[in-house]
Order: structure tokens, then sequence, then C-alpha cells
């Protein structure tokens, strides 16, 4: 495969295991994709993403125009895993409706093009940020990325299931119990080992699932900081990524994603939770992110079943970081470091467990926010002042001219965006279509 002679961040040569032949994609891709063959004498070049650690994910550069396909890893799979097609529909389907998708452009079933089905779609210029913490960014940008990430999450909960005319995407209603059960399956399928923490957290979801369980909505399935592509000068999100785990269920699932972090173990590596609970960086505490995401929503902030969600959330995480290992000991890891994998599983159970005995107080207090960022905890009345005193210092003064007419005092209301000086993008954070 041709190098690239400036490679995309976080993109490397394309791993052995995941090899295909680059001829073959670009005869395809110049007879079934418009406007690839407009530069024939530029080559394609093709590098792999390392980010990801399911459904393998490279950029595409053929002349002046950037491309990312996703595709099925090679070898023996899981059941009901690595569904391309799905990624492709729902992100047609969202995408026709004008939700922050990467345009899809073409999916191709046969197999004998490059070895496994695939897709192709746009590349989103824009930053990507892997540490939760979001280094290099100021308190009040900060603050207003994570407003921006839920109200992006509230926003695709709201979207008409049927308008989206997604018909045969999910069975309908029950779908606690359908994940309580795949999750399960996919588990065992990949175990290695027995772990006593993700047998008992299996069996206390099945006999606690909420009695309501036929809520359908869109919902995403790995909604984090990672997989959203923002605008490269604003706190803005342009692109939703990685929507393997969509389905037809229940919202707050994803909302329990998102929480994750909150709880998240301390002897498991990957978040740096010193940041958060030392300083006072700007980052929401959970309450304040459930209650914009339910004052956007226009639901009650009284979450229902809240410690089932959280340890379901637990209990997937567990299941995913069992079948990213497992899929290192059959050689088809997407990612170099996929055998650590294997230590995280029991942590990430046990505290799915923890949380599953807990009793959650997720009403926000009662006082009226309707003109306020966040719910007035101490915490909150500090991140709006930051908010506010970012706003009159650099925003106001420069959108003077024009403030009459754009009605600049809406920024503080959960359904407008939030804009930030135009400095040079953080480099740390600066990336594009990136998988999970």
């Amino acid at each position: 495969m041709e190098a690239g002679a400036s490679p995309e961040p976080d993109t490397a040569e394309v791993l052995p295991q995941h090899k295909f032949d680059s001829g073959s994609l670009e005869a395809y891709l110049n007879q079934h994709l418009p406007g690839f063959g407009a530069e024939p004498e530029a080559k394609l070049t093709v590098t792999q993403y390392r980010s990801g650690q399911s459904n393998p994910t490279f950029h595409l550069r053929k002349g002046f125009r950037a491309y990312v396909l996703r595709k099925k890893p090679p070898g023996s799979l899981l059941p009901k895993a690595h569904k391309i097609d799905r990624e492709f529909k729902v992100q047609k389907a969202l995408f026709s409706v004008g939700f922050p998708v990467p345009k899809p452009l073409l999916y191709c079933s046969d197999p004998s093009v490059i070895g496994t089905e695939f897709y192709v779609m746009d590349h989103v210029q824009g930053r990507i940020f892997r540490d939760f913490t979001i280094p290099g960014v100021s308190p009040a940008e900060r603050s207003a990325i994570y407003v921006a990430m839920i109200e992006t999450l509230a926003r695709l909960h709201s979207l008409n299931v049927q308008s989206l005319q997604l018909e045969g995407y999910s069975r309908g209603a029950g779908y606690c119990k359908r994940q309580v059960s795949t999750w399960t399956e996919q588990y065992q399928a990949a175990a290695h080992q027995d772990i006593p923490a993700m047998n008992q957290l299996s069996d206390w979801l099945m006999k606690n699932l909420p009695d309501n369980d036929n809520e359908e909505n869109l919902i995403h399935g790995d909604y984090k900081l990672d997989n959203i592509v923002f605008h490269p000068t604003e706190s803005r999100v342009i692109a939703l990524l990685d929507w393997e785990l969509s389905t037809i269920g229940h919202p707050l699932s994803d909302l329990a994603h998102l929480s994750l972090f909150y709880f998240w173990p301390r002897t498991v590596p990957g978040i740096n939770q010193n940041s958060y609970f030392q300083e006072n960086i700007g980052i929401p505490s959970l309450e304040e992110l459930i209650s914009i995401y339910c004052r956007c929503r226009g639901i009650n902030s009284v979450l229902p079943n809240w410690n089932f969600f959280l340890a379901l959330a637990y209990f997937k995480m567990a299941g995913i970081a069992q079948g990213v290992y497992s899929r290192y000991l059959l050689g088809n890891n997407a990612s170099e470091n996929s055998f650590l994998f294997a230590k995280i599983v029991q942590p990430l159970a046990e505290t799915g467990l923890q949380l599953s005995k807990r009793t959650f107080n997720s009403t926000s207090p009662q006082i009226d926010t309707s003109q306020q960022l966040f719910v007035q905890s101490k915490t909150g009345q500090e991140v709006l002042a930051r908010v506010k005193h970012f706003m009159k210092q650099h925003i106001l003064p420069a959108e003077k001219v024009n403030a009459r007419n754009k009605g600049i005092n809406s920024i503080y209301n959960c359904t407008k965006t939030h804009k930030i000086p135009r400095n040079k993008p953080n480099q740390r954070g600066k990336g594009s279509v990136l998988r999970k």
C-alpha cells in the first residue's frame, strides 16, 4: 500500500493482519464512487487508524480528496458483532436529517474486493479529544465542550425514529433484557478464564430489569468524548463516530455510558482521575450533565433505574474488553495494546457490581434553571461564572457589531452553540474520523 506523504494524525502503516489489495480497492472505487477518479494520475494512499479496537478503520487519500474506510476484521468473529452494514445504514439515515455524522458514500457487500465487507465515508477534519480532561484548553472552553457533547446526545435521543425510516433496525421493546442476554453470550463466547464478578453481574442485571422496558429511541451504544469530532476552533460537534453498537432502545443506556468516567476504577489505566477530583478545571459534575440533558429533552431529571443502567454500562465495557482480548489471541486485533484488555475485565465487572448496590439521588435542586447553563451547585456557580467572564471578555466585544441581530444572550440557552475564540486548534486534540 502506498505510503502517504503527510500522514493523518493517529494513523500508521497498515497492520500486517489487516493488509488488503489497495489496487483492487482503487479499481472498485474508480468504478462505483463518484468523483474518486477525478485525478487519475494521483496515487491512492492507505494508512490505518491506531485508535480502533473493533472494526479496522483506514484513512484514504486520492489527490486532494480524503476518505475513511471501515471494514470487518478478518477471521472468525463473534456472532452479531461487526455489522458494517448497520453502521452505514444508520449514518445514511442520520445524515439525511442533518444530524452531525460523516457523509456515508458507498457500501460494498462483496468480500472479493478487499476480503471483507466495507463502507466509505467522507473524512471530517476537526478535533478529537482522547483525554477526558481535554488538556490545552481553558476551563470555559472545556465546559462548553462538555455542554455541546451532552446537548448532542439529547438531540439524538429526541429524533423521531419513524421519520428515520430504519425499518428492521431493532426488534422493538425489551431492549434491556436483550442487552443483558446479548452481552452475556458475547462474553461467554470470548472468555478465556472464569471471572465470578462477570457471572454475578449478569445474574443481577437479569433479575433487576426495569419494569418499563419499552422505550424506543435511536441510541449510539458507545457515546463518549473520543467518538466525537469537534469543530477545529469552536466548541461545536461536527460529527459523531462509530455507530457499530447503535440500535433502537432505552436512551438512559447512552447517558450511563457517557457517565462511566465519573466512577472509573483507579486500577484500570486510561483515565487520569486526579485532574478531575483535585482541580477545578471546568468539567461539569455528573448531576450538572444530567440536568442539562433532561432539560434539553424536556424530561424529568429523576432517572428511574439509574443504578441498573450504570451497572449495565460497566457490564458491556467488560464484555467489549474481553472481545478485544479475544481478537488479540486470534491475531486479528486492530491495536497493538489489545493484550492489555485481559487485565481490565474483572475490575470493570466489580465496579458494575458496586454500582448496582448504590442508591442514587439524581434529582436536581428544586430551583429555577430556565436561564442557567448549570444547576446552581457550588461547582455549577463557579463554572457558570467562568463561562460568563469568558463570553464578556472575548465573545461579546468581537460580536458587538451584529449582536443586535444574533441575540447573543441566547448563547446561555441549552439549545445554542457555544463559540470560542479562533485560536490555533489544540494539536493534541486535532484529528479526523477516528474510531473507538
